[in-house]
C-alpha cells in the first residue's frame, strides 16, 4: 500500500452527490483504493464507507492504493480534476 495526505475542498465536504462522484470515479480503477479520516479507514468505492466517515471540507485525509505511486498519483489527478481534493 502507498498513500498520501490531501485536503478536501468540495464544498460540503464528503457528503451527499460528492459522495456519489467520487465513488463513481473510483470505480473506474481496478484496484483497492482506501480513505482514512480520524483513524477510521474504509473502501473509498463504498458510498456508505465514504459517508459513515463524516470528512468536513477543508479535512485532511489518507488516500491510500494497493498499488504504485503511479497509480496512486493517478487516483489523486482525479480527484483534483473533479475538484473534490487539492495535494497538501
Amino acid at each position: 500500500m502507498v498513500s498520501t495526505t490531501i485536503k478536501v475542498v468540495a464544498s460540503d465536504g464528503l457528503t451527499g452527490d460528492v459522495v456519489n462522484q467520487l465513488t463513481n470515479e473510483l470505480s473506474k480503477y481496478q484496484f483497492k483504493i482506501m480513505l482514512k479520516y480520524q483513524g477510521t479507514t474504509t473502501i473509498a468505492t463504498s458510498s456508505l464507507g465514504v459517508m459513515s466517515l463524516g470528512v468536513p471540507s477543508g479535512a485532511n485525509i489518507e488516500l491510500s492504493v494497493d498499488g504504485t505511486t503511479d497509480q496512486l498519483e493517478k487516483v489523486v489527478q482525479t480527484l483534483i480534476d473533479n475538484q473534490l481534493v487539492a495535494k497538501i
